[in-house]
């Protein structure tokens, strides 16, 4: 009897060894939400001052956001046998440090369901270069839209001065033509800011969207290029509104990017659709072209850079897009076949107002 609780007692002492000198973070919970024990790299998750103390919940050591999601998947790992036992999320510790880390979410002894462990990685250097590649793919889409922007500003500037060529000869002054003149300044102004509004670098920030919005402001970019290759855009959206929590600039630019991709992939007289539904507690977006299939062999590959079906692409505008997706809790299935064409459909947690 004694040989073996000495067993036990080398085991656990071996085991502690082991966590207490990995880089990772490990945190060890009584059932999901208290802490048993953990090593001292968690400390680098609260500025590195304090560490939890055994006993005390998990929520009063670091604010994990939204907690609720990881005690249900860890719920699913532990007890429904899930097989993704890997989530990312954000975490915030009582010195107000946010940071973006993968958790990765284990039993410590199958036959004793309430003990659990959680590694933890710091993504902030993997954050920091998912951002330059946004903005780097950000300024990319914006070389392709200027003609096509400076189209659409020279267009109200010709009318603008023909107005006043107008106004200069007549020796009252017409106010037709000045609401005309300024009807014009103002499409000019709403462009610029469009233009303005996506290039800016701007940090995260999640708030309450309207998809519908969203898909509006991205089409409107593209009129011109559509027209000139003789392309119908179509967005069917309902009466209701399409609500997420997210962040706008970075969800223009995931509609920007596959809007642009769909037009790519048409031929002249082809048709874009973008169709937005709610389904349960889900919102959807569906984007589809009339264009030309996506092998089978690329379906899957979607979304990793150099992927690409377009000659000169780099597959770098996809792979933001479902990064971006990614970090909304959303998910991306593709569909593409011989004479039909191809559709991305997107799916993203419902939010109420």
């Amino acid at each position: 009897m004694n040989s073996d609780v000495d067993s036990v007692k080398d085991l656990k002492i071996d085991y502690e060894k082991v966590v207490n000198n990995v880089s990772e973070a490990v945190i060890i919970l009584q059932g999901d939400r208290i802490i048993s024990a953990n090593n001292p790299a968690v400390k680098l998750f609260s500025g590195g001052r304090q560490s939890p103390v055994a006993g005390t919940p998990l929520s009063q050591f670091i604010d994990m956001n939204p907690l609720s999601q990881l005690h249900d998947r860890i719920h699913q790992v532990i007890y429904d046998k899930l097989s993704n036992n890997q989530m990312k999320l954000s975490i915030t510790s009582w010195e107000g440090l946010m940071t973006p880390v993968e958790v990765l979410i284990n039993s410590i002894d199958p036959s004793d369901q309430t003990l659990v462990q959680l590694t933890l990685w710091d993504l902030s250097g993997q954050k920091a270069i998912e951002e330059k590649l946004m903005q780097s793919e950000k300024l990319s889409v914006i070389g392709k839209l200027s003609a096509g922007i400076l189209h659409e500003i020279k267009n109200p500037l010709t009318s603008i001065k023909g107005f006043l060529q107008l106004m200069q000869k007549e020796p009252v002054i017409n106010r037709n033509y000045i609401d005309i003149i300024l009807g014009e300044v103002n499409q000019i102004e709403k462009i610029a800011g469009e233009l303005l509004h996506f290039s800016k670098p701007k940090p995260q920030s999640f708030e309450l969207q309207d998809l519908t919005v969203i898909a509006r402001e991205a089409m409107f970019l593209f009129e011109t290029l559509a027209l000139k290759n003789q392309i119908t855009l179509d967005l069917q959206s309902g009466n209701s509104e399409h609500l997420i929590f997210g962040d706008g600039t970075q969800l223009r630019q995931v509609f920007i990017n596959l809007i642009k991709n769909a037009i790519e992939a048409s031929e002249d007289g082809g048709k874009v659709t973008i169709v937005l539904s709610s389904c349960h507690s889900q919102e959807r977006v569906m984007i589809h072209n009339t264009g030309k299939e996506i092998p089978e062999s690329l379906l899957k590959k979607l979304g990793k850079s150099f992927i690409t079906t377009k000659e000169n692409g780099t597959g770098l505008g996809l792979m933001v897009s479902y990064t971006i997706i990614g970090n909304h809790r959303g998910m991306v299935t593709v569909k593409s076949a011989k004479g039909k064409g191809t559709s991305f459909l997107i799916t993203f947690p419902k939010t109420q107002k």
